[in-house]
């Protein structure tokens, strides 16, 4: 059960990440990023974390993680969003990125993913398939022979996934 306490500390929580997103994504956009996943984990005691994902076409580099990791590190003082004494981390997606936006579905057509859904959807929660794209608000894989069309709304996560065994071959 939620307490009211419970139910004021997520909504400080959600408004401190709105006003953080709100501050932060210009200054990663002016450096030719893309704020991906913004994540603001407040303490019930010690030190807050705020991780930040970021990524541009091709990929980004440590260089660049490092100079937006200083210059939001500054804007940060400057502005005093977080409460108390936080750790900031700044990091790439990763190669298995998670897929968060419709325009995340639109970018990585045609490549492997991973998707987890809420309920069994055709006998399966795990569903893995080169992504086709989305059609009426469904999420499309080409899973073998056969294309899988998964409801927006029963996906619990999505990844971009690695074929192991082709890579392997390859390197």
């Amino acid at each position: 059960m939620r307490t009211l306490k419970t139910v004021k500390s997520m909504a400080d929580r959600r408004e401190t990440t709105a006003q953080l997103e709100a501050l932060i994504q210009p200054l990663v956009e002016s450096q030719g990023a893309e704020l991906v996943e913004l994540i603001y984990a407040q303490p019930r005691k010690g030190r807050g974390t705020l991780r930040l994902f970021v990524d541009r076409p091709g990929g980004i580099t440590i260089e660049e993680i490092t100079r937006i990791s200083r210059m939001v590190g500054g804007l940060l003082e400057v502005h005093d969003v977080i409460p108390g004494s936080y750790t900031l981390e700044v990091s790439s997606p990763g190669l298995t990125r998670a897929l968060k936006t419709l325009r995340d579905y639109e970018r990585y057509v045609g490549r492997l993913v991973r998707v987890t859904t809420r309920a069994p959807w055709e006998g399966r929660q795990v569903h893995s398939g080169i992504l086709k794209g989305l059609k009426d608000d469904q999420v499309c894989l080409q899973e073998d022979d056969r294309v899988v069309c998964i409801p927006l709304s029963n996906v619990a996560r999505a990844r971009l996934d690695i074929d192991l065994k082709n890579l392997s071959k390859e390197g």
